[in-house]
């Protein structure tokens, strides 16, 4: 592969991940032959649902009543965790690694990657 077409391949694995779910989605419509990118863009949607199913968890765990503190503040640490994974996969994208992070790595496989 020449670097042009590495290179373009690479923004595009940035591109799935900056933007979650509608990145990772233009990605696969796009460009599904780059195989960089499509790994990026699975975990996109993947990391799209985990921050989903966390924002569930942690509204559902706020509206019971004498626990509603735990999920307040579970809802505030898996804000900040996801933030922090969010910002490795930018930087991760960018290195031309092939990062697996364990949950959204898991679920990209089940989605097909």
């Amino acid at each position: 592969m020449n670097s042009a077409s590495w290179s373009e391949e690479k923004i595009w694995g940035f591109i799935a991940w900056l933007i979650p779910l509608v990145g990772g989605i233009l990605v696969l419509v796009l460009k599904p032959d780059y195989r960089y990118a499509r790994h990026w863009a699975y975990l996109s949607v993947s990391f799209f649902v985990v921050a989903i199913i966390a924002s569930i968890v942690a509204y559902i765990l706020s509206l019971i009543p004498f626990i509603n503190i735990l999920g307040l503040a579970l809802g505030a640490l898996f804000g900040v965790l996801l933030l922090v994974v969010w910002i490795l996969g930018i930087l991760k994208s960018l290195e031309n690694v092939y990062w697996t992070p364990p949950i959204i790595y898991d679920l990209a496989r089940r989605l097909g990657l």
